[in-house]
């Protein structure tokens, strides 16, 4: 069965499926790279701004406040913008909200810029979800699914041990650089041909 509007996934050429597979895959490295930075800064973090173990608590928990509460406006965006434009968004944004962040002068901007990555990043799965879905066959879409989403455990398990040494080497403030999503936002919206 075709979706009105779209082009059948039988004769779409392979080679742009696999790579929309792949900046999928990034996307989502990308996001759990930037959801892990603040716990990974915290033990620096924590004595520049004298913060309470509440604090500490309220900070590390303001993301998945919009995470959670922006999902269904997220997946009505989803139907409504092009996933090009729409994720190409999300991710400069998000990852302006984490750069700014290692720029912060104090816990009501950090808490403000942490609730924008959450927000910004509600519609990524469903992002995710519609792009697999316009691009691969039913038969491939199980695979496909499965490789982007296993790309969060993956990043973090190898990407991790970078964010510490980012902060041993240079300080706290270049964890939250949010460089590879601001660029991955440009990559993604020239790739995403949707």
């Amino acid at each position: 069965m075709q979706v009105r509007g779209t082009v059948s996934t039988h004769t779409r050429p392979k080679r742009i499926r696999y790579i929309v597979a792949v900046v999928l895959f990034i996307t989502v490295v990308i996001n759990y790279m930037d959801r892990a930075n603040l716990s990974i800064a915290m033990p620096a973090l924590s004595p520049k701004f004298d913060l309470t173990t509440d604090q500490q608590g309220l900070l590390l928990s303001a993301f998945g406040w919009t995470y959670a509460a922006m999902q269904l406006p997220g997946g009505w965006l989803v139907d409504r913008v092009r996933p090009r434009v729409l994720y190409a968004s999300c991710l400069v944004l998000w990852s302006l909200a984490t750069l700014f962040m290692g720029m912060s002068g104090g816990l009501v901007a950090l808490i403000i810029l942490r609730l924008m990555v959450g927000g910004f990043e509600a519609p990524a799965y469903p992002i995710n979800d519609k792009v697999a879905t316009a691009w691969f066959p039913e038969r491939e879409r199980g695979r496909v699914i499965a490789f982007y989403t296993s790309s969060q455990f993956i990043g973090l398990a190898l990407l991790t041990p970078v964010l510490p040494w980012l902060q041993m080497v240079l300080t706290w403030h270049w964890v939250h650089t949010g460089v590879m999503g601001e660029d991955s936002g440009t990559i993604s919206s020239h790739t995403i041909p949707l």
